[in-house]
Parts: C-alpha cells; structure tokens; sequence
C-alpha cells in the first residue's frame, strides 16, 4: 500500500544533451502521433477508472471484450459496490487476477460511493487514496477524462521507450515519471504518456522493434537499423497507422 502512495520528488537536474534529445522527441512524437488516443472503451471517468485498473497485466482488447457484460450487470459505482464478489470475479476473469481485481474495482466503488457521492475525484491526493489506483491509473484517468495533467502516465511501453531514447537510466515508475516530467513542460505530460504509450505498443515493441520505420531512428541511442528516408516520412506514415487505429477510441489530449 505504501508504494501507491510514493511522489513524484525532483529528479536530478537533466544534462544538456537529455534536454535537447527530448526536445527532438516532442517535436518528432508530436508529428507523429499529433492526437494520441486511449485504447479503452468508456463513456465516464468511472468506467475509465475500472477499466484500467483491469488493464493491469492485461490487454486493452481484452478489457474491451469484459466491460460491456460488467457495466450490463453493473452500470455504475453503487451498482458495482453492492455486487457479490464471486460474481464479479466470472465475469472478470479473463483479465487475470480476477480476485485481486475483483475486490479492487468494488471497494473502490464503494469509497467513491461512501466519500465523493459515486464520482471519481479530480486530484492526484484523492485518488491515490482509491483501492486499486497507483499513481499510472491516476494519472491515466485525470488526463484523459479531466484534462488534469498531475503527472505522467508510465507503463511497460512507455518504461520501454524512455529508456530506449536515454531520457532516464531509472526502473522504478514513479522516478522514470518524475525524470519525465522534468524534460517536457506541464501543458504536454498527457500527451506525451500516451505518445509514448502507443509508440512502445506499436512500433518500439519489446521484440523486435521498428527502428527503420521509427521516426526518432537518428536520436535513439538503442537504434538497431539504419532508418528508411526522412524522419519527417517516417513521422508522417506513423500518424496515418495511429489514426486509423484512434478511430474507435478516445482522444488523450
């Protein structure tokens, strides 16, 4: 319980050269992944909120497949709260660690139902007080269904490309986003978790990765190939893949 509740403290000061290769990487994400979108399916902060935390050590697609029966049982926090625990742990299942999750996803209802009259809160403070929601899903949801940029969102994607790109050396989470956070300015942290988020999902996988279609090829230290034409084409054709892919979903920023 303690680790959810760790700051984001003030990192060491970045070098020169960190701070100019994230200033390419802004420049270079931003062309190609302009309107970063949200993988999940919801309608409200709540259902954005339970979604993610299913979403731990699983996929979107496959919290995608479970919420719609979830919310046909159980459309909202008081609904949910009130539900038996065994039942929801078979409609939930498939997202792995059901029992955790399961109780996760009803006692966090259930505060909101009993403290903030069923309504997801709109500080980093609140939330973390929410079972189930470390200091990522906080972020996740007051980003995308507030516009509250308290942090950047960090998971194994964007762990993954950070890393990559040079812009922190660190592994624990909480340290890469406090490392982030001093690179790129406040009114760009959503934007860029996601970016990053989508990137290290779709073109900088954990296994072989794209790098000769990737536009940051000439500023990433791990680059393993030679890169094909321009970073600008590059940038370019990933904004059009991210875009046919963002079509079913919500806009992050």
């Amino acid at each position: 319980m303690a680790s959810k509740k760790k700051q984001v403290s003030a990192p060491r000061p970045p070098s020169p050269k960190v701070k100019e290769r994230a200033a390419q990487v802004v420049q270079r994400l931003s062309r190609a992944i302009p309107d970063p979108h949200v993988e999940l399916h919801f309608e409200n902060p709540w259902q954005l909120l339970v979604a993610v935390i299913l979403s731990a050590q699983s996929t979107d697609r496959m919290v995608n497949s479970v919420m719609p029966k979830l919310l046909e049982k159980w459309p909202d926090a008081r609904a949910l709260a009130a539900a038996p625990q065994e039942e929801v742990e078979v409609v939930i299942k498939s997202t792995g660690f059901f029992r955790n999750k399961a109780k996760a996803i009803r006692e966090m209802s259930r505060i909101l139902v009993e403290r903030f009259d069923g309504q997801v809160p709109k500080t980093m403070e609140e939330m973390l007080e929410l079972p189930g929601v470390a200091r990522k899903t906080a972020n996740v949801v007051l980003g995308v269904a507030y516009k509250v940029a308290a942090g950047i969102p960090v998971d194994t994607h964007a762990m993954r490309v950070s890393q990559r790109l040079g812009l922190t050396r660190h592994t624990d989470p909480v340290k890469i986003e406090a490392a982030l956070c001093a690179l790129f300015p406040q009114r760009e942290w959503t934007r860029m978790g996601h970016r990053f988020v989508l990137h290290g999902r779709h073109v900088c996988t954990a296994r072989a990765p794209r790098c000769r279609q990737c536009p940051l090829n000439e500023i990433c230290p791990s680059a393993m190939e030679e890169p094909e034409g321009t970073w600008q084409a590059r940038a370019d054709a990933e904004a059009r893949e991210m875009e046919s892919r963002a079509e079913p979903f919500h806009r992050a920023g």
